[in-house]
């Protein structure tokens, strides 16, 4: 109860920071792209930056958004107490345990928000990469439907960061065997990574068509 009381707290205290380095805009990819999520969601976003996460943090916003971040995010004890306090979830390479999708698919059969990034890391170009397929397990075990955002990654003072929440991807409705094949996960797979591609390009074409519209005025 008292890390939920600081954590709104916290948010709330870091709003004047939001409207000055996270300025943002947010598009939907139709009308079935939830303005609000409700229950549990598996929310996968493409990973420009470790800000990424907190731009995410204010848009479901009053709802806690637990996160999945690699054992470096919890190498000293402030760093610990820092994601426990956020929702933070280890998912540990060097030992490559697996107990971050139990502590998921937990969280999400709760019905809470769980966010994690299929890159596995940020990018240092900005391009997508590869998709590793963990989040699937997750959302198979846990019935939760997928939610993409996907971000321009445009933070800072003179910028707005655009971003695009796509339609739910519910596995759960799909043709999928209860034990998925190699190929069944590597399909899934490549068409979850293609929506994400496809939102990515919709947010370029709509700030193009925002600055045409601007440069007719």
């Amino acid at each position: 109860m008292i890390y939920e009381f600081f954590r709104r707290f916290g948010v709330l205290m870091g709003y004047p920071f939001k409207w000055l380095f996270f300025k943002n805009k947010i598009y939907y990819e139709n009308d079935h792209a939830p303005r609000k999520v409700e229950g549990g969601a598996l929310i996968i976003s493409n990973h420009i930056c470790p800000l990424d996460y907190v731009m995410n943090v204010f848009v479901f916003f009053p709802r806690k958004l637990y996160v999945v971040a690699s054992e470096h995010a919890f190498k000293t004890w402030y760093l610990r107490f820092g994601m426990k306090f956020w929702g933070g979830i280890q998912a540990n390479r060097e030992t490559k345990s697996l107990r971050f999708i139990v502590e998921s698919v937990r969280e999400l059969k709760k019905g809470h928000l769980v966010q994690i990034f299929p890159e596995g890391h940020h990018t240092d170009d900005g391009t997508i990469k590869k998709f590793y397929p963990s989040y699937l397990l997750i959302a198979l075990k846990s019935g939760a439907p997928i939610v993409p955002v996907i971000t321009d990654g445009a933070y800072g003072f003179t910028k707005r960061v655009h971003l695009m929440i796509g339609e739910p991807i519910k596995l759960t409705d799909m043709d999928v065997s209860a034990k998925p094949s190699r190929e069944e996960m590597e399909r899934l797979n490549d068409m979850v990574r293609q929506k994400v591609l496809y939102l990515r390009q919709r947010i370029d074409m709509q700030i193009e068509e925002e600055r045409k519209g601007r440069g007719k005025q």
